[in-house]
């Protein structure tokens, strides 16, 4: 499999080291609790869970504690994000980690529950084959969990103009629809995260029940 070398993985890559200290911390733990929420509320628990763009595997952590027979997956392209990760979880046969693009999952077809992915999105540079890759990887009727900044409302719109470095960026609402759409989703809804002026969305979308 090829890797892609673009900016945002080289910053990641140098970021891995001191990532779990910053501040930042405290705004992701902000934005994963809704997520390990959503992926807790359905009335069976899932089994096989997958996360792209699982940076050192702080939401992985949280599912961990949460889902005690689950498997989980961390997918992130940055080499020194998932060296991290792999300190984190040593010894839990539980968690398992690879090194890749959300677009080349190595990972078997419908053999996925849910798919997460938190403030990942927007650096994706294909986003439409990497939805692609995860309804191949979603068993029939597996939910994808994704939350980001959509490109909505003042501070959106500032960022779709100013962000387009990140990958492929912002997306606003109809752009959004079309993406799952086209990558074979057959429902989806969003819902918008408490954080004043920043248009942080949890979109959940939801593979056909049909093989």
């Amino acid at each position: 499999m090829t890797r892609q070398h673009h900016g945002d993985i080289a910053r990641f890559d140098e970021w891995s080291a001191t990532y779990d200290r910053g501040p930042g911390k405290y705004f992701f733990a902000r934005i994963h609790r809704p997520v390990v929420e959503a992926v807790c509320s359905g009335r069976v628990p899932p089994r096989r869970i997958v996360d792209l763009g699982c940076g050192t595997g702080r939401l992985l952590e949280g599912l961990l504690s949460r889902l005690t027979e689950a498997e989980l997956t961390g997918v992130d392209p940055a080499e020194g994000m998932i060296a991290v990760a792999r300190t984190r979880f040593a010894g839990e046969p539980r968690v398992r980690l690879e090194v890749a693009t959300a677009d080349h999952l190595p990972l078997a077809d419908a053999s996925v529950d849910v798919v997460t992915t938190t403030m990942s999105f927007h650096h994706w540079d294909h986003q439409d084959a990497a939805l692609r890759e995860v309804v191949r990887v979603l068993a029939p009727g597996g939910r994808l969990l994704l939350a980001d900044v959509l490109g909505i409302g003042f501070f959106g719109r500032l960022l779709r103009s100013t962000g387009r470095g990140h990958g492929s960026g912002y997306r606003n609402a109809p752009e959004m629809t079309a993406l799952l759409r086209d990558a074979g989703f057959s429902a989806w809804r969003r819902r918008r995260l408490s954080w004043p002026g920043i248009p942080i969305y949890l979109v959940e979308a939801r593979r056909s029940t049909s093989p």
